[in-house]
């Protein structure tokens, strides 16, 4: 091992104009292997490539309007993690795993924009009626801070919330240095329970996943470098990038006025892009990562684009 490495990062978005939604595409794909060796780069794009879609679609039409890009790269690549563009995607879609029950499933915790407002909220599938819905876009993620409910119904939304439970217990998989057999059928064993109780209640997902967690008394996980996104009271976007438990940076993130956050990827996957004079700027290699870990890998599912009102920062 080379290098030891710890970063933590945040910020208050204040000066949005608008939030773009891009996604790889517009019908379901299969779920990240999250056993495996490899990253798949299927249907992935580029944050560049994001910003072409956006361009060509008409989204962005100043080209020169400073950006900021945020990786929201479990979207359509977990379970639980489902999105939905208003004139692209018909309805909500998930990975092909989960996208036949969605409608049967239980409510989901989203981030996206509501009656041209920003938002963070439950959306119940049960209730769901085309001709009525209110959301231009969202995405799905887990929750990590709530409001003001205790740390005990927090958890418990976490766990049944998190489709990758090497976040929440300490599980190496895959190729972690690590990983033993003993992990990765822990790893697996949960994965299976999680993938059965997609239409379960929250009681019922969380009380299995849980009950699994202490019969094997695996141990917490505090070293994972997670990505949380909030919303504060005046609807500026909150931003709190750090490793640690992730109820422990749900409450950072409401040091920073956020009353809802939502952790919406981890790892290689997380990236913070400011791009001071927009596209017509990246196109000549104008871009600035704000942060983003040793192992970041360029391409994702979604990504977030907000035009800013201009490129001045404290």
């Amino acid at each position: 091992m080379s290098f030891k490495y710890n970063s933590k990062f945040e910020q208050i978005i204040s000066g949005i104009n608008k939030v773009h939604l891009s996604l790889n595409q517009y019908t379901p794909v299969s779920k990240k292997d999250l056993v495996g060796n490899k990253h798949t780069k299927e249907s992935r794009k580029t944050p560049f490539e994001h910003l072409e879609q956006l361009a060509k679609q008409k989204k962005i039409t100043d080209l020169n309007s400073p950006l900021m890009i945020l990786s929201t790269r479990n979207v359509l690549a977990n379970l639980r993690c489902i999105a939905y563009l208003k004139d692209y995607t018909k309805r909500p879609i998930a990975v092909f795993e989960e996208d036949d029950v969605i409608f049967k499933s239980r409510p989901y915790y989203v981030f996206g924009e509501k009656e041209g407002k920003l938002t963070i909220d439950t959306w119940d599938p049960l209730k769901w009626d085309n001709e009525t819905n209110p959301f231009s876009w969202f995405i799905s993620a887990v929750p990590v801070l709530w409001d003001d409910i205790d740390s005990d119904l927090l958890f418990q939304k976490i766990v049944a919330e998190s489709a990758d439970h090497s976040h929440v217990w300490y599980l190496p998989r895959g190729s972690h240095p690590d990983a033993t057999d003993s992990s990765r059928k822990n790893w697996q064993d949960l994965q299976d329970i999680f993938l059965n109780n997609l239409t379960s209640s929250e009681e019922s997902a969380f009380k299995k996943l849980n009950e699994y967690a202490s019969e094997k008394n695996l141990i917490r996980e505090e070293n994972y470098f997670h990505n949380i996104i909030g919303l504060d009271s005046e609807n500026n976007i909150c931003q709190y990038i750090s490793k640690g438990k992730l109820e422990d940076l749900g409450q950072n993130i409401k040091k920073l006025g956020a009353k809802r956050a939502l952790c919406v990827d981890n790892s290689g996957s997380v990236t913070v892009q400011f791009l001071k004079k927009g596209i017509a700027g990246a196109l000549t290699g104008e871009s600035i990562q704000l942060i983003a870990a040793p192992n970041q890998r360029n391409r994702g599912t979604t990504y977030l684009v907000i035009e800013l009102k201009d490129s001045k920062f404290n």
